[in-house]
């Protein structure tokens, strides 16, 4: 799930980092609420990303929200269809896992020049959610569910099925230089959903305090093309927050 903020404390390396870093400079970028930290690789030929997460004190649930061979693998299939980062290696050990993929060219939608242009951001998300629906084939997606599935909650009767992205918090789209939707990264709750499940979460994110601080259901509603379905978003909205 997306929350947290970027570490303020110096950050102790897991060996498996500095091995997968090489001689790459290592900075903590991310920090979930669950332990878990994201580390850029830079100073190569490349940018890369690793997230690394922190298992041994997890229950059942809390680990299946920050599962990242389940990641991993829903990466690669979703890569197939639309932007999302290359995986480059993943394991897993009885402490931890971890994750390395490929940079993207983009800025989370978080980022202190999204925050001066909120509307832009707002467009941005509701834009890419909108295609990560119409690109990824419910037919040919191996993966059910997502988080609304796991807490094993009586569901509304599906309005639409697609592929959710499951965790579409507002830092999870990255937006290009030129203010449009670049990617989707955080796809380890994706699976085939009720859209609502995503579009209420995305719509209800925009507001937190952490990002936007105020509501945008209007524009974000518009811009992905669709009347808001009240009973709906106040089904998941209420959900998410229980949960």
């Amino acid at each position: 799930m997306s929350m947290a903020g970027v570490p303020q404390a110096p950050v102790e390396l897991p060996a498996v980092v500095r091995e997968l870093a090489g001689g790459d400079a290592v900075d903590p970028v991310w920090r979930n609420e669950l332990g878990g930290i994201t580390f850029r690789l830079s100073g190569g030929e490349t940018t890369r990303y690793l997230k690394w997460q922190d298992y041994s004190e997890l229950g059942p649930l809390a680990r299946s929200h920050v599962n990242l061979r389940a990641e991993a693998e829903r990466l690669t299939w979703a890569g197939e269809y639309t932007s999302v980062p290359q995986v480059l290696e993943a394991g897993e050990n009885d402490d931890a896992a971890w994750l390395l993929t490929a940079g993207i060219r983009g800025l989370p939608a978080l980022h202190r020049r999204w925050r001066q242009e909120p509307e832009t951001a707002v467009r941005a998300i509701a834009t890419g959610l909108r295609h990560l629906h119409e690109a990824l084939p419910v037919d040919a997606c191996p993966f059910l569910g997502g988080w609304a599935e796991a807490t094993g909650a009586q569901l509304p009767e599906p309005d639409s099925l697609v592929v959710c992205h499951g965790d579409p918090c507002v830092p999870n789209t990255l937006i290009s230089a030129e203010g449009q939707f670049a990617a989707h990264v955080d796809l380890g709750q994706l699976g085939v959903a009720d859209r609502w499940a995503d579009l209420a979460i995305a719509s209800y994110s925009i507001s937190w305090q952490v990002n936007f601080a105020r509501s945008y259901d209007e524009l974000f509603f518009a811009t992905y093309g669709v009347e808001p379905d009240e009973k709906r978003l106040t089904f998941y909205r209420r959900l998410w927050d229980v949960s």
